[in-house]
C-alpha cells in the first residue's frame, strides 16, 4: 500500500505541477481556475471522507469460537459506520499467531469501498490442534483520492479454538464395579467402621437401630450407612512431540474425558511444562472446565522435547493415574 500511496501522491504533485506552469506562461482565467482547484482537491477530498472515517467502526470475528481439526474455519473483518457513509478504503495488516505449535503468518487487508456491512475474510489453517489468535495492526482509512491516512484505533485480538477430534476409549468401567471405592462418612465416624451412629429419627427402619447402643444409651439409636467415594480419575499426558503425535494423544485425551464426562465422573487432567517442569491441572466437571483445561494446554508453547509427566503411582483410595500416549491402541481405562 505504501507503493500506491507514493504513486497516487506522485500523479497528484505532477498535476499541480502541470497546472502551475500553465498559470505562469499564460495569463488566462482558466489557468487560475485549473490551479486553484488542483490546490485544494485534497482539502475538498478531506472533508467529504471525514465524517465517514470518524463514524466507521471495525469488528474482527471468526465464524465460530471453535472448530474441530481440519475443518473449515474464518475470519472476517467487517465495516460498520453511526452515520451510515461509506470509507473509500481501510487498510491493515492481519497477524495469525499459534502458541501451542509456534506457527505464526501475517498479510495485509483492504476493505474498499468500505460502506456498513462490507468485509473481507480470510481462512485459517486447521490442520493441528491449537489457540490461533487473529489480530489486525496497522489500521489505516483512507480519504476519497487515496491521498491522505488516518490512523484508527486497534481493538482486542480474537481467538478460535481448534479442537481434537475425540477417539472413545474401547471400554471404561465405572468406578464401584471393580471395587475401587471407599466408604467416606456423611458425617463423623470412628475409623474402621462402615456406619455413623445417630439418634433415631422418625421413619428410620427397625433394621438399622444399634439395639446395644441403644440399650447403653438408654435412647434409641441409629446406623446411618456411609456415602462411597470414587477414586479420582488424573489424565495425563506428555507435553511435547511433534504436532501429528500430539493430535494424536489430544484426540484420545478428549474421547477418555467425555467418556468420562458421560458417565458423570468428575476427573482431572494433568501435564508438565515442558521447559520447567511445572505442574499444571486442571479439574474438569463439565463440557465448560473441559475447553477451560483445553485452553491452557495451547497456551503453553510445544517444543520437540521435554520433560516426560512422571508417574503418580497408586493413589489408593484418592485417586488414580490414566497415561495417553499416541502410540499404540487407544487407552481403556479400568477404573
Amino acid at each position: 500500500m505504501k507503493l500506491t500511496l507514493w504513486a497516487r501522491r506522485a500523479v497528484y504533485l505532477c498535476a499541480l505541477l502541470t497546472a502551475l506552469a500553465g498559470q505562469m506562461f499564460d495569463v488566462g482565467w482558466i489557468f487560475h481556475y485549473i490551479f486553484f482547484l488542483t490546490l485544494t482537491l485534497p482539502l475538498l477530498s478531506l472533508l467529504l471522507s471525514l465524517p465517514g472515517i470518524l463514524g466507521l467502526r471495525l469488528r474482527l470475528a471468526a465464524a465460530g469460537h471453535q472448530t474441530p481439526r481440519n475443518m473449515p474455519a474464518s475470519w472476517s473483518l467487517t465495516a460498520g459506520n453511526r452515520f451510515g457513509l461509506p470509507v473509500s478504503c481501510v487498510t491493515g495488516r492481519v497477524r495469525l499467531r499459534c502458541a501451542f505449535t509456534g506457527e505464526s503468518s501475517s498479510f495485509p487487508v483492504s476493505l474498499r469501498g468500505a460502506a456498513p456491512g462490507v468485509s473481507a475474510s480470510w481462512n485459517v489453517v486447521t490442520s493441528h490442534c491449537g489457540l490461533v489468535e487473529c489480530s489486525v495492526s496497522r489500521l489505516w482509512a483512507w480519504d476519497c483520492l487515496g491521498l491522505l491516512a488516518f490512523p484508527l484505533r486497534s481493538f482486542p485480538a480474537d481467538t478460535l479454538l481448534i479442537v481434537p477430534l475425540p477417539e472413545e476409549p474401547r471400554r471404561l468401567v465405572l468406578p464401584g464395579s471393580s471395587g475401587n471405592t471407599v466408604p467416606v462418612p456423611k458425617g463423623k465416624a470412628a475409623i474402621g467402621e462402615d456406619y455413623e451412629l445417630r439418634p433415631y429419627r422418625e421413619g428410620d427402619a427397625l433394621r438399622s437401630i444399634h439395639w446395644k447402643m441403644s440399650a447403653k444409651r438408654d435412647e434409641l439409636v441409629t446406623r446411618e450407612l456411609l456415602a462411597e467415594k470414587r477414586p479420582l480419575p488424573i489424565l495425563t499426558f506428555d507435553h511435547f512431540g511433534d504436532p501429528d503425535t500430539l493430535d494424536r494423544v489430544l484426540d484420545r485425551l478428549a474421547g477418555c474425558s467425555r467418556a468420562l464426562l458421560k458417565r458423570e465422573q468428575p476427573h482431572a487432567v494433568r501435564w508438565l511444562e515442558p521447559k520447567t517442569g511445572a505442574v499444571r491441572e486442571y479439574a474438569v466437571g463439565c463440557e465448560e472446565d473441559w475447553l477451560r483445561c483445553l485452553t491452557a494446554i495451547f497456551r503453553d508453547p510445544v517444543p520437540p522435547e521435554g520433560i516426560r509427566t512422571g508417574s503418580l503411582g497408586n493413589g489408593g483410595d484418592d485417586f488414580f493415574q490414566i497415561h495417553i500416549t499416541g502410540t499404540g491402541e487407544s487407552p481403556c481405562p479400568e477404573l
